[in-house]
């Protein structure tokens, strides 16, 4: 069976200063707590055809997923295809709204899902992380200066 979560955050900073660091390969481990390496092939921000590596930890599992980048609109979207822990597709989304930008990560699995744990499990663990992220992405983001 296939998950589709999909977690969002207000962030009191530009779309510009928000994509900053949720559109930089550099800055994933400061904000997304699963990973424990990331290793970008090119330098500076998320584009289209852009390859990393992240090396991290899900459900008590180490996994090394090859990230491509599908898809880039700068301070807009980024959509990446990830191998591992599952195959999936994850989308980024930056909206500008009143007084900073709306942050949204989708996740969509693709294909069956190799987990022994109950679709709704996995599903409520994963929005956790989801949600998770993104408030440590807003902190990182709030607290830097303008």
């Amino acid at each position: 069976m296939a998950i589709e979560v999909r977690a969002e955050i207000f962030i009191e900073k530009s779309p510009s200063k928000v994509a900053d660091v949720m559109f930089n390969p550099k800055m994933d481990k400061l904000w997304i707590r699963s990973l424990r390496e990331v290793f970008p092939m090119e330098s500076g921000l998320y584009k289209k055809g852009a390859k990393v590596e992240r090396v991290g930890d899900f459900m008590n599992k180490r996994y090394s997923a090859k990230v491509l980048v599908l898809k880039y609109e700068p301070e807009k979207i980024a959509e990446l295809y990830l191998d591992e822990p599952f195959e999936m597709k994850q989308r980024y989304e930056l909206h500008k709204a009143e007084g900073g930008t709306t942050a949204r990560v989708t996740l969509m699995s693709i294909g069956e899902l190799q987990y022994n744990t109950p679709i709704t499990i996995l599903s409520r663990k994963i929005d956790d992380d989801l949600n998770n992220d993104l408030k440590n992405l807003k902190k990182l983001v709030e607290a830097q200066e303008n």
